[in-house]
């Protein structure tokens, strides 16, 4: 075994060789020591691969998949509201009734919109005024808030030039004292490395002079006696590891190291500080500038928003804002149907009071089942993926296609499957006659797939001693051997391997693990009648 010590320069050349024997007799006992712990874990392994789990290799199909859940939803789902409060006069449809876009639903009482029309008319010269007042206000208003910005955007940079200048100032400090600190901080671990076998030597004889100390109180404390001796011994072992210790450090400029060492961390700590106080000054200093031109910004915005509604009033004219909602009320007394489908829903009669939702109009010839890819996956599944359905509310498999995916976690439409967490997702169903909306049910969404493979569970593949992935074959009476492979597609559960040695009828260790560390084979001995189990990646072993 090579030893490298490392050291400044010795002082005495007697010294440096009791340190190399004493390095040399550690590493015999280490190398003793990992021998008798090599034996024990192989007879354990031994003790595991009598009944360990096999599997036979075989050419199947394997696929890369994800699997979901949800609820099927119509992909054109449209509600009949009114912000109006107002008798229902008539009403056209029951719920179950197929309704076309532009259908009406229902009519409205409209007497008070009109009489309310009748009057807005006669204050339109009045209007006019207000409406010019009002843009001239705008108009000066963006005005000054452009002045406010241009004054504050000065007042700004001049804060952040001056933070960046104490910025640069002190990252110069610090570059200044790096050197010294670096080579002082690299002596000082020499030095630490080079007295940390005597420190460590001092250590166990404390230990020991304690131990031996117990030992002596314990049997009653005289001073006679075998474990009066032995306290003695300990003792003196201590008095003289000490020694050596305080000559090591002596021979190592040990307070010499550790003074410079001290001194020049000091300095960097001191000139680092300064440098971090610096730095966030300059980030304050610079968000405060945003900050403020932010705000200057919205203010500036606010005011053009103004300007440009009351431009628009005014070129209106005589068509004020207020008498374009009433007519607009107006047209909202006839209620129509936005898209096409079957009303599933009706909450008025002829005669009620309506506010709000009136009607629910839902699309059966487009269905999506609605669900949520987990986090881990979003990466893999894409917009136009296949996927393949099932509910026990329909007969057989049912095809769909991965329409939508929301670009952000736990948003977007179509949640209803009751989590948060993950991806909202649409998949198209391909045949909506044959799954009824609300229906619960479960897809797989295929990520890629392979026809006539070889694959393994995923724990029979483990890094050989030449660090290429393998397999453990049995081979003739019950040993197994590793097998070099090639790793490709896998799933939650198999991984495609292939080599040149790969044959059908081939019995795998299903988990690797069980080899020991240096990679031997075992032979099985009685291992072979203790059966293998079944995966999805091979047959059961008879």
């Amino acid at each position: 075994m090579a030893i490298k010590i490392f050291s400044p320069v010795l002082k005495h050349k007697r010294a440096a060789a009791a340190i190399l024997v004493v390095a040399i007799l550690a590493a015999g006992g280490a190398v003793a020591l990992k021998s008798r712990m090599s034996a024990s874990s192989k007879n354990t392994a031994e003790e595991n691969l009598a009944y360990a789990r096999t599997v036979f290799l075989k050419k199947e199909d394997l696929n890369e998949s994800v699997n979901v859940s949800g609820i099927v939803q119509s992909a054109k789902v449209s509600s009949v509201t009114t912000s109006l409060s107002n008798k229902v006069t008539a009403l056209n449809v029951k719920v179950g009734d197929h309704v076309n876009k532009g259908d009406v639903i229902c009519t409205l009482d409209d007497t008070d919109i009109r009489r309310a029309i009748q009057d807005k008319e006669k204050e339109m010269g009045e209007e006019k005024q207000r409406l010019q007042d009002a843009y001239n206000k705008a108009s000066a208003q963006v005005e000054e808030a452009r002045r406010a910005k241009d004054n504050e955007k000065k007042n700004q940079d001049t804060l952040v030039e001056a933070a960046r200048a104490a910025r640069d100032k002190a990252a110069s400090a610090l570059s200044a004292v790096t050197p010294a600190y670096e080579t002082a901080k690299a002596n000082y671990q020499v030095m630490e490395q080079a007295v940390s076998s005597a420190q460590s030597a001092v250590d166990a004889a404390a230990d020991a002079r304690q131990k031996a100390y117990d030992a002596w109180i314990a049997a009653g404390g005289t001073t006679e006696g075998d474990a009066y001796l032995a306290y003695q011994n300990a003792d003196a072992v201590l008095n003289e590891k000490n020694s050596a210790l305080e000559s090591a450090r002596t021979l190592y400029s040990y307070d010499s190291y550790t003074q410079a060492y001290n001194t020049a961390k000091q300095a960097y700590d001191a000139a680092a500080a300064e440098r971090d106080t610096a730095e966030s000054a300059y980030k304050q200093a610079d968000a405060a500038r945003y900050q403020a031109l932010d705000a200057c910004d919205t203010t500036i915005n606010t005011a053009l928003t103004a300007l440009q509604e009351a431009d628009k009033q005014l070129k209106k004219g005589v068509e004020s804002k207020a008498l374009d909602d009433l007519k607009k009320s107006l047209e909202d007394t006839v209620l129509k149907a936005e898209t096409s489908g079957k009303i599933t829903d009706l909450k008025v009669n002829v005669g009620s009071i309506c506010k709000g939702d009136v009607a629910t109009i839902q699309s059966t010839d487009q269905l999506v089942l609605s669900v949520s890819i987990p986090e881990y996956a979003i990466n893999k599944v894409q917009v136009g993926m296949t996927a393949s359905i099932t509910s026990d509310a329909a007969s057989g498999e049912i095809r769909g296609t991965v329409s939508r995916i929301s670009p952000t976690a736990g948003s977007g439409d179509g949640e209803s499957s009751g989590s948060s967490a993950g991806f909202a997702a649409d998949i198209a169903i391909q045949t909506p006659e044959n799954i009824f909306i609300g229906s619960k049910a479960k897809a797989e969404i295929i990520l890629a797939s392979k026809s006539n493979v070889y694959s393994v569970p995923l724990d029979a593949v483990a890094p050989g001693d030449d660090g290429q992935d393998v397999i453990y074959v049995r081979q003739g009476e019950g040993a197994f051997t590793p097998v070099t492979v090639t790793t490709g597609m896998k799933n939650d559960y198999a991984v495609e391997v292939d080599g040149a040695s790969l044959q059908d009828g081939m019995e795998i260790l299903a988990d690797a693990s069980q080899m020991p560390d240096n990679g031997t084979s075992i032979p099985m001995g009685d291992a072979a009648s203790a059966g293998t189990e079944s995966t999805s990646t091979g047959e059961v072993a008879e």
